[in-house]
């Protein structure tokens, strides 16, 4: 599908791909209608690792969907280490480096969200290979020609296989990670389900956020918009279809399934279904720690049968059969 909303993994090829694992990076190059933010898709394999990087321009969120990894991130007050096992999500803020491996004894999937259309990425091999020699001496308080002893990778590959671990790290709170799939359901119905890693979740976030549902057979999001975020979809489990009016008046009708994903930028009007006989699972990446919500229920609900008629072209009384929601409903009963 040849759409600048939309993506799917498959027909993307990897930023880098090799015995350790893959990154796949979906920036507004592979999707024009990228607004303030960007995808990216990693998997590692056994003890597979992510050098050491940064992003000068972007925050950075994770959703564990498989495995467990092990994340170091060194922060201008200190040094963050913690695990991050299905079903969490974790917060990087811009300019933060950090390092991930794979600590499962099988494959770990993370999908991410970075707050930029077009991120940047620095590189802690790159930053060490940019000194001069007497820098690098003086810094490290090394032997001279220390910095020859590290030959650079022919391939520069961001992605290597560690040896085998010495001893397993503990799983313990941490202030930037959070259990979304082990918080309340704070919608539960025949339709589905949703459940927040937002700012009140997770303090440290900043300018990302993630709502992470499920729909039923014939569930649905109801048609709604979000007046200071965009809303990047991506299907983990499902059939869907989604769609997206534009202020112009163009519709994007779009059929997105496992392993693609779809974005309605900041008030465009918009509404997810579930087209399978299977339930669906959604990771929905917002660029806003506190995305809000206007529902087409509650917006109907607002206004007089007198007005609706006028806008419709009908009598008043036509809207009387008309159940009229005074909140949203966000996940449509069924």
């Amino acid at each position: 599908m040849n759409n600048k909303l939309f993506f799917s993994l498959a027909a993307i090829a990897p930023h880098t791909s090799n015995s350790a694992g893959n990154l796949t990076c979906v920036t507004s190059k592979e999707v024009p209608g990228f607004v303030n933010i960007s995808f990216a898709h990693l998997s590692l394999n056994n003890r597979g690792s992510l050098e050491p990087i940064w992003h000068p321009n972007a925050h950075k969120i994770g959703y564990c969907v498989e495995g467990q990894v092990l994340v170091v991130m060194r922060t201008p007050s200190g040094a963050e280490n913690f695990t991050v096992k299905k079903g969490e999500i974790f917060f990087i803020p811009q300019g933060f480096v950090h390092h991930i491996e794979n600590i499962d004894a099988a494959q770990s999937v993370i999908n991410f969200a970075l707050s930029s259309s077009n991120p940047q990425t620095m590189y802690l091999s790159q930053a060490i290979y940019s000194l001069s020699e007497n820098v690098f001496t003086s810094t490290f308080n090394s032997p001279a020609h220390f910095i020859d002893g590290l030959p650079k990778s022919k391939n520069n590959q961001l992605l290597k296989t560690l040896p085998a671990l010495k001893k397993p790290p503990q799983n313990a709170p941490n202030g930037y990670k959070f259990d979304i799939e082990d918080s309340p359901k704070v919608i539960s119905s025949k339709g589905g389900y949703l459940q927040l890693g937002i700012k009140s979740s997770l303090p440290t976030l900043q300018g990302l956020g993630i709502l992470g549902f499920g729909l039923t057979p014939k569930g649905c999001v109801e048609p709604h918009w979000h007046t200071n975020a965009g809303e990047l979809v991506f299907i983990v489990k499902g059939k869907t279809r989604i769609t997206v009016l534009a202020p112009d008046g163009h519709v994007d009708v779009l059929e997105v399934n496992a392993g693609e994903g779809a974005f309605a930028p900041a008030s465009h009007f918009h509404n997810i279904e579930n087209m399978g006989n299977d339930e669906v699972q959604v990771i929905a990446f917002f660029n806003h720690g506190e995305p809000d919500y206007l529902g087409i229920g509650e917006v109907i609900g607002a206004y007089s049968n007198e007005l609706l008629a006028s806008v419709f072209n009908t009598p008043p009384d036509y809207f009387e059969a008309l159940k009229k929601p005074e909140k949203p409903l966000v996940i449509v009963p069924v």
